[in-house]
């Protein structure tokens, strides 16, 4: 069995890692009872992420480590079951859609207060959504602007306006239907900030939410959130939750045995095995990612489809996942995980077949033009593990097939994603890959191929329309047909090559009884239960 945490008094055992948590045992919080007669529980948890937050905003990015963070500060009107992804009650109690689909009115839920003290109120709602909207029109590449399709080419916004009917009541109105609008707003991008904090311009640095943790120091790289007294719902065991970023894989295997962190994400895959064979808990998400190697035609010659295509057929995919991916891995051949169960029936992604590269290539127009391969370092993500031995492997079959590569590492602290989607930026080739958000197709099919960026440099109108036009179908056999065309469409154009549908895992130490595993990465803290009496 795992050690038990060892005292804060301890000295650091691993050098880079900071100092130690104590764990000391909760109080016998009463879920829900007033603030005045609740406990707040005092036991204290540390959680190693694999990557810094750029941010503790999550409006503003998606990125894992921000989302998860921000989820434990602010709160969405609704929130997904663990279970089936749908959509459940949060800030709202309640909420009800036009028969034309157009509009949504929201019933919040009495006596909720920000961390700030000021209330929860219709107004503080549509300041929220306001200020997404103006994200948004400045260009920024948000999740709101994924959703409402404010660059979508053709595409009207979706996005009409927030109401305050009452001081507890909020109508959300739109321009045309959107099936899967309160799955999408599941996300911790949406989630209510303070209006006093958002006009004080903390929200980057201080988010202030009504969730059951509230922050107290820190940034992205290492913060500290206390449980909020005053809130709603249920508070759980732990009184102190502290984020720490451990970049490497083996150094947070390492700080979960010596005690130093009660559970990490991105189980490296050299670690599953000591793992079990030292009875810690690992457990796996079920694969709602995609990794992928994008292909930017904005770049001479991968503007050539038999560039793309010899590409493609160089790149021994079945091989990618067995070396460098945990069991239960799949091969991707689309970008839509299985779950959906949406799959493309005339899919045209090339097979591995390096001789056939060879052969496209020389009927191709490429004349041996370096290609500046961008990869990340330094980070390990649900959707790939190992991004520099997957680039070393992939640029290896490229230029045995005949291709010239000028790899181009990049931090990822350093704004990688930012790089490779920059439109006036000089990436050829480069990793990269998309994590489930919410449980509906329109998340990676919005995000990946609903309007014009500079990650892939397509200029494509009728994918972008049949990608815009398919969330207005209503949940069902024409829906999933809708997103099985454009799955075709994908594979035909070849934006990029995908490669992998993951396992991810998380670990966690014996003081853990129960830990609410979710796809996304968003798990809630307040619902980890632990043996307080340990």
């Amino acid at each position: 069995m795992a050690p038990r945490r060892i005292p804060r008094t301890a000295a650091a055992l691993v050098a880079g890692l900071l100092a130690l948590g104590g764990c000391a045992p909760g109080g016998d919080d009463a879920p829900g009872a007033p603030t005045a007669s609740r406990s707040v529980p005092s036991a204290e948890f540390v959680f190693a992420n694999a990557a810094a937050a750029p941010t503790l905003d999550p409006a503003t990015v998606n990125i894992l480590e921000t989302s998860r963070i921000g989820a434990q500060m602010l709160e969405g009107l609704v929130s997904a079951d663990p279970s089936t992804g749908e959509a459940v009650p949060a800030l709202a109690s309640s909420w009800r859609r036009s028969e034309d689909g157009l509009s949504y009115t929201f019933d919040l839920r009495g006596g909720v207060r920000f961390h700030d003290g000021t209330d929860l109120d219709a107004a503080a709602v549509c300041a929220n959504f306001e200020r997404w909207e103006a994200l948004a029109a400045d260009g920024a590449r948000t999740p709101f602007a994924t959703v409402f399709r404010t660059a979508a080419p053709g595409t009207e916004p979706l996005y009409e306006g927030c109401t305050a009917a009452s001081s507890s009541s909020v109508e959300l109105s739109l321009t045309a239907p959107h099936t899967p609008l309160l799955r999408a707003l599941t996300q911790p991008a949406f989630g209510i900030a303070s209006p006093a904090a958002l006009a004080a311009g903390t929200h980057e640095t201080h988010p202030v939410g009504t969730g059951p943790f509230r922050y107290e120091s820190g940034d992205g790289e290492n913060v500290v959130l206390s449980a909020n007294p005053d809130y709603w719902g249920e508070l759980g065991d732990i009184g102190r939750l502290e984020f720490r970023t451990i970049a490497e894989p083996e150094l947070r295997y390492v700080a979960l045995r010596l005690g130093q962190v009660d559970g990490y994400d991105q189980v490296g895959l050299d670690s599953f095995a000591p793992l079990a064979r030292e009875g810690v808990q690992v457990l796996q998400r079920d694969p709602y990612s995609v990794s992928y190697l994008g292909i930017n035609q904005d770049i001479a010659p991968l503007d050539d489809p038999d560039v793309r295509a010899a590409i493609a057929s160089a790149v021994d995919r079945g091989a990618i996942v067995r070396e460098h991916y945990p069991d239960g891995t799949r091969v991707a051949d689309q970008f839509l995980p299985a779950r959906f169960a949406m799959d493309g029936t005339d899919l045209r992604i090339p097979s591995y077949n390096p001789q056939r590269a060879q052969e496209l290539l020389e009927a191709s127009s490429y004349a041996g033009e370096p290609l500046r391969f961008y990869y990340p370092r330094n980070t390990s993500r649900t959707y790939m593990q190992e991004p520099e031995k997957i680039y070393a492997d992939i640029a290896a079959q490229l230029v045995r097939a005949g291709f010239v590569i000028e790899p181009v590492p990049v931090e990822w602290s350093d704004g990688y994603v930012a790089q490779v989607q920059d439109p006036d930026g000089d990436h050829a080739l480069h990793l990269l890959g998309l994590n489930g958000g919410y449980r509906d197709p329109d998340y990676f099919t919005a995000a990946l191929f609903g309007a014009p960026h500079g990650e892939f440099g397509v200029d494509a109108a009728s994918l972008f329309g049949a990608v815009n036009r398919a969330p207005a179908l209503p949940d069902g056999e024409d829906r999933s047909s809708a997103y099985a065309s454009i799955n075709n469409r994908v594979s035909r154009l070849l934006p990029a090559v995908p490669l992998a549908h993951p396992i991810s895992a998380v670990a966690v130490g014996d003081s853990v009884t129960s830990f609410p595993l979710s796809s996304t990465g968003y798990e809630e803290f307040n619902r980890v239960d632990l043996d307080t009496a340990g």
